[in-house]
């Protein structure tokens, strides 16, 4: 990945995600739920440019919006930092606290088990 998403950036990332190829207004329109003005989200869509993770192309006045990076690419490589940072790399005490501390439905622990045996047959 070319440079990392900041917090605030994560939700615009994730409009376009969802459906690239929006103008701004669209992304405005989309982000009707966090409370920011219609400057703040140009602003961070002009930061996400500038940092090469999305691009546009104009149509008149108006520019639509795209990623260029993956959604699965950047939520790898924020996870792995994230384990870093917190559990000093290891993935094992982050899935142990994970697992003591979340509440997890009967489906998701079958998954869990399902992707440890599947590491184990490794």
């Amino acid at each position: 990945m070319k440079e990392k998403i900041a917090g605030s950036e994560w939700p615009v990332m994730e409009v376009l995600w969802e459906a690239p190829n929006l103008l701004a207004s669209d992304v405005i329109e989309a982000l009707g739920d966090v409370d920011w003005s219609d400057k703040t989200v140009k602003t961070l869509l002009n930061r996400l440019v500038k940092k090469g993770l999305i691009d546009y192309t104009k149509e008149g006045k108006s520019y639509r919006y795209f990623p260029l990076v993956e959604r699965a690419a950047c939520v790898k490589e924020e996870s792995k930092a994230f384990v870093e940072k917190v559990f000093g790399g290891s993935g094992a005490a982050f899935l142990t606290n994970m697992i003591k501390n979340e509440r997890l439905s009967h489906e998701e622990i079958d998954e869990l088990r399902k992707l440890l045996d599947e590491k184990d047959g490794q």
